[in-house]
């Protein structure tokens, strides 16, 4: 099948969201620029690139390059996409205090999930998420793989992909997503999920499909990353995480969402054949109750 998602999301949306999930694959000149638009971003509206240049301690052309690397064509696009950007500034994200009393501190991490899931929806790609449900709906075999706080959302998609009556497998230790990867062939597909997209054993594995003739759909929160360089289509997920750990918390819940979103559609593609094995999957549940 022709994939077009990759062509298909507005570049001048979401552009502080893609550049906090890109941050740490851009080279050490470019994030100067980089801390320079996340921590000013009303200056760099109004700034010329050589003011930019000059408050980041960088060159013209790397003010340039930056742009560039954001999928804009110059320094100007790049300003317009951000100002319209800030006409609706994102709000602050609430901090949990210790003196916050429990339904605070629930209220607030309400907020923050909330938050992380609009953001990812800002910078999602819909036309991905279509290609990516035809080439699932197309396979011979899929196969869910990631490691670390990836893989349960690994477990997650195969445990609700099984369900319809396609044919999946999961794997979670490196070698064997590897050698897995290894055995694909051109009707199969893998999906490679990594909040960073830099996890070796798992862009190995997207990469050893790749070779194999496999289609390759990675999930991450980089579009710079190894995993976003191999796949073929790249679904992406943002967080505005405080720190690793709630940023892995928030990553969890917008990849969680984002597998119930092609799970649906998945249904909805081939709504006989769901009921019939949703329907033999419960005939075998109800079996085992006493």
């Amino acid at each position: 099948m022709e994939i077009t998602g990759s062509m298909s999301r507005d570049p001048q949306s979401g552009v502080l969201i893609r550049l906090r999930g890109l941050y740490p694959s851009l080279k050490t000149a470019l994030q100067k620029v980089g801390d320079v638009v996340l921590e000013q971003p009303e200056m760099a509206i109004y700034a010329s690139v050589s003011e930019v240049a000059s408050v980041s301690g960088v060159s013209e052309a790397t003010v340039m390059r930056f742009c560039r690397t954001l999928g804009f064509k110059g320094f100007q696009d790049f300003k317009i996409a951000l100002a319209r950007e800030l006409v609706t500034p994102h709000r602050a994200l609430p901090e949990v205090a210790a003196e916050d009393a429990p339904a605070t501190v629930v209220r607030k991490m309400f907020e923050v999930n909330m938050a992380a899931l609009q953001d990812t929806l800002e910078v999602l790609d819909l036309q991905a998420m279509e290609d990516a449900v035809q080439l699932l709906l197309q396979a011979r075999r899929i196969m869910f793989a990631g490691v670390g706080s990836s893989y349960p959302i690994a477990a997650y998609a195969c445990n609700w992909t099984f369900r319809l009556g396609l044919g999946v497998h999961c794997h979670t230790d490196g070698l064997r997503m590897m050698m897995a990867a290894s055995l694909m062939g051109p009707e199969d597909v893998a999906v490679v999920i990594s909040l960073s997209g830099n996890t070796r054993e798992v862009v190995e594995t997207a990469r050893l499909a790749r070779e194999s003739g496999a289609k390759v759909i990675g999930i991450t929160s980089n579009s710079l990353s190894p995993l976003a360089r191999v796949a073929d289509l790249v679904l992406l997920t943002a967080s505005r995480g405080g720190g690793p750990r709630q940023e892995d918390m928030l990553s969890r819940i917008c990849q969680i969402s984002l597998i119930d979103g092609l799970v649906t559609m998945l249904a909805l593609a081939q709504p006989e054949k769901a009921r019939e094995s949703l329907a033999k999957i419960e005939k075998v549940i109800a079996g085992r109750q006493y």
